[in-house]
């Protein structure tokens, strides 16, 4: 009888973990970025446009990525290229630099960002779960700690791809084409606003190697709380400072 409420318990108790347990849900997907969308800042030159989308705000994470990634020294921001003119150009991800009070932000790799800002948000999300079973984890905790460690490495898995997967990516773009996608920057601890916060883009012509340069300034965006990050963050000073 005992062996058989145990089993009734295990049960229980993993049925509870996997739909009690964080989850990761975002609410946009690749084919979502490249819909018409409503940039927070644009600039057109020679046919071609750039547009910037802030994604630090803590609704606007929460629809990409699941959670409010600013906090954890993650910066994510929807860059949209569209080529109207006539010729060719390249858009290389190095060329594109992020600026906060005149310093270079740190760019990331999709799984970079997710490592240090998703990851770390589903872990509390994970913690909170592990409290909220009480009883539950306490009685069977080896059945819950396999179980959760395994969904816990699947969750995360699922967080790199979609990081990964909506990442900007290199491109020529010809005449009617367009790159879409984020890029991530690593934020310094302690801030608590993005106050001037600058993009430097610089596309090239394919037949003649000029650059266009394009500098947006984004307005001011406050964060949910202050950065903070398991490792301190650097900064490089702009050239000319």
């Amino acid at each position: 009888m005992r062996l058989k409420r145990h089993s009734s318990l295990s049960v229980v108790a993993i049925a509870l973990m996997f739909s009690g347990c964080a989850s990761f849900e975002p609410g946009l997907r690749f084919q979502d970025l490249m819909r018409a969308r409503q940039p927070t800042v644009k600039e057109a030159r020679d046919g071609l446009e750039v547009a910037i989308e802030e994604f630090a705000t803590t609704n606007k994470s929460l629809m990409a990525f699941d959670g409010d990634i600013a906090p954890y020294g993650v910066l994510a921001l929807l860059i949209r290229v569209e080529n109207k003119g006539a010729g060719n150009y390249n858009v290389q991800k190095n060329d594109i630099k992020a600026f906060l009070r005149g310093h270079r932000l740190p760019l990331l790799s999709g799984v970079e960002a997710a490592n240090q800002a998703a990851t770390s948000e589903y872990a509390g999300k994970a913690l909170a779960w592990t409290v909220a079973t009480g009883p539950f984890f306490i009685l069977l905790w080896p059945a819950t700690i396999a179980g959760s460690a395994s969904h816990t490495q699947s969750v995360n898995r699922r967080i790199q791809q979609h990081f990964e997967s909506v990442e900007l990516t290199d491109s020529l773009l010809r005449p009617n084409q367009m790159a879409v996608g984020f890029l991530y920057f690593k934020l310094p601890d302690n801030v608590k606003s993005l106050e001037n916060l600058t993009l430097e883009i610089e596309p090239v012509a394919e037949q003649t190697s000029q650059r266009l340069s394009y500098k947006l300034s984004l307005p001011t965006l406050n964060l949910s709380g202050p950065v903070s990050t398991p490792l301190a963050s650097t900064t490089e000073p702009k050239q000319g400072d």
